[in-house]
């Protein structure tokens, strides 16, 4: 199977299904609009233990450029981590998204 893209993005489909569907199943939501969230801990916890991993994919292959080039590296991390944790400690939510 040959994957498609468009603009350099991987499609997912070629087909469309209706924007509220689609909406629903890849996770888009109304910012103005609270909703009830049940969000799974051990997600949370397999992001936090794969954060170097995933950062330094961004950065080099994404990027292309070396961890040595990013100066607060540690700083967006801790924040990152700091932010995934409060999710993972609060998995049962009603707020609106941002």
């Amino acid at each position: 199977e040959l994957s498609q893209f468009y603009k350099g993005h991987l499609l997912e489909s070629e087909t469309y299904i209706g924007g509220k569907v689609e909406c629903l199943e890849t996770g888009v939501y109304r910012s103005d609009v609270e909703y009830d969230f049940d969000l799974k801990p051990s997600a949370f916890d397999a992001l936090i233990k794969n954060i170097d991993r995933d950062l330094l994919f961004a950065i080099e292959k994404e990027e292309k450029k070396k961890k040595e080039q990013i100066l607060n590296y540690d700083q967006v991390r801790a924040e990152i981590v700091s932010k995934l944790e409060a999710l993972r400690d609060r998995p049962v939510r009603k707020e609106k998204p941002f």
